[in-house]
């Protein structure tokens, strides 16, 4: 029998994120690794340990029905506990094993038939010498994955050894964690939304409008500095704060010396573990929280660091809601909050330099399509830190890109001894970027009319899909009462009646009459 839920809260933001991207492009949301294997395991090992994790872990053998109505047609997406089975893998030989994993890593996860992970084992001669996992994000974060990992290197040792594997119990599947969330009323949730809710008022229309130009061009670079570890728990030791809120201050600050703006905002993400109570389920459990930084005033570092690790600790208690929730909040309010910031635990590994690195990295083609403006990552490794920024060149061009990361690291280094207590105007001036022009106002876009029969073919699909007695064209699809779950369904019935679209469009405040004009004949 199939077991089935509601997707859990935290895998919200993935599923949308999936959808939104062209399928060609979704790779860049898996999760790849090249496996280390313990001296004298073999292939059949391999199979074993995985088959044996698939039992364990309901969420590696679970698909997603996105739209809801093979269950009960409340067009909302489920999962789908499928029964156990052995888990599928691909042998490649070190000849063709570069074809075959490219092959594996780059073909976007069938929600609907497949299991989120793909294994292929590497052989020369017969003999296994590499294993490598490829994963979904909507069902795996970094937690989940530190999780299968130690369990799959205690499978393949024990096995290896000829001993008992010795795992700790499972005490939460993902569809308990659903179900849970499933039975929480509005008065559950309103403490947690009603932060939300405060939260997106006061957002600023959008951060990056100073700099925003046209241009479809991304860049993407990476600085390591061994140093910046010791300096930013430094820093987090004199404030009595966690490290987290240090790089939370210097990104805020760095972003406000670029934009101009003193009110800054970003989404920062967050993990739902603690908030949930169902900590240890392997599954996902984060998504990007909005996060406000107002740097009016000219407050020093040591303020806006203290201010910082007060917006991590409310994000961390208001995580656990639904992020369909916050991010129609968000959509309806018309803001753009698209600037990124996440910080990845690498520790105890090493970043392998003793020196600064700074490299351009490919131009990240496939991201760009993901609705993000930068995404900065803040890798801490057991000797070093790494910032990895991707940008679009419509806010950040490559010589901005590089500056925004060393001045990054500057501030976080002028800060090490307490000496050192800059205000932001300072900060500006150490990072030194030409001051931001004024915004740039385009023309408008002329109205348009007719597309009477795709308006009425629209209105009558979202008032269906989402329950509706009466929907407005002159409103969004939001602001009409649309959730953007029910957004595959809504995309599913149009194309049953004859008309294409897309998900992006919907999540914007552009009324229904005006996206009724982007319908086009659907094809086949």
């Amino acid at each position: 029998m199939v077991k089935s839920a509601n997707l859990c809260w935290g895998q919200h933001h993935h599923l949308l994120r999936y959808l939104r991207v062209p399928a060609p492009s979704r790779h860049e949301a898996h999760i790849g690794t090249s496996y280390p294997l313990p001296a004298g395991c073999t292939v059949a090992a391999v199979r074993a340990a995985l088959t044996h994790l698939v039992r364990r872990h309901e969420v590696l053998r679970t698909v997603y029905d996105l739209t809801g109505t093979a269950a009960d047609g409340h067009a909302w997406p489920r999962q789908l506990v499928q029964p156990p089975a052995p888990q599928p893998v691909t042998e490649a030989t070190t000849e063709d094993a570069v074809d075959v994993i490219a092959r594996l890593t780059r073909t976007p996860f069938d929600l609907a038939r497949e299991w989120p992970l793909r294994a292929c084992v590497v052989t020369t001669g017969g003999r296994l010498v590499r294993l490598h996992l490829v994963f979904n994000h909507l069902a795996f974060d970094d937690v989940a994955l530190d999780r299968l990992a130690a369990e799959l290197d205690e499978l393949l040792a024990a096995r290896t050894e000829g001993r008992p594997a010795v795992l700790d119990p499972v005490e939460h599947q993902p569809v308990d964690l659903a179900r849970f969330e499933e039975s929480r009323t509005e008065a559950d949730l309103e403490p947690s939304l009603g932060h939300w809710r405060d939260m997106v008022k006061k957002l600023p229309a959008d951060v990056f409008s100073k700099r925003r130009k046209a241009s479809d061009a991304a860049h993407s670079a990476s600085l390591t500095v061994p140093t910046l570890l010791s300096a930013a728990r430094a820093i987090a030791a004199r404030e009595h704060v966690w490290p987290s809120a240090v790089h939370l201050a210097a990104y805020a600050v760095t972003l406000a010396a670029y934009t101009g703006e003193t009110l800054v905002a970003h989404r920062m993400y967050t993990s739902q573990r603690d908030a949930s109570g169902f900590g240890g389920a392997v599954t996902c459990l984060s998504y990007p929280t909005p996060v406000l930084a107002d740097l009016g005033g000219d407050p020093r570092f040591s303020t806006v660091v203290k201010e910082s690790a007060a917006r991590v600790s409310e994000a961390m208690t208001h995580a656990h809601v639904p992020y369909d929730r916050v991010y129609e909040l968000v959509a309806e309010k018309g803001v753009r909050v698209v600037a990124e910031l996440n910080f990845l635990d690498n520790a105890p590994r090493s970043c392998r330099t003793k020196r600064d690195r700074y490299a351009v990295n490919a131009a990240p083609a496939d991201w760009a399509h993901a609705g993000s403006d930068s995404y900065l990552r803040v890798y801490e490794w057991a000797d070093g830190i790494t910032l990895a920024l991707q940008a679009l060149d419509a806010v950040m061009d490559a010589e901005a890109v590089e500056q925004f990361l060393r001045g990054y690291a500057r501030l976080v280094e002028a800060h090490r001894e307490p000496g050192t207590d800059l205000r932001v105007s300072e900060a500006a001036a150490l990072i030194g970027f030409t001051p931001a022009e004024p915004p740039r106002i385009g023309a408008r876009e002329p109205g348009r009319t007719g597309a009477a029969p795709a308006e009425r073919v629209l209105t009558e699909v979202v008032a269906e899909v989402n329950g509706l007695e009466h929907v407005d064209p002159a409103r969004s699809y939001l602001g009409a009462g649309g959730r953007v779950l029910r957004l595959p369904r809504v995309v599913e019935a149009l194309h049953e009646r004859g008309w294409s679209a897309g998900l992006v469009p919907f999540t914007t405040v552009r009324p229904l009459a005006a996206l009724a004009h982007e319908l086009v004949p659907a094809r086949g």
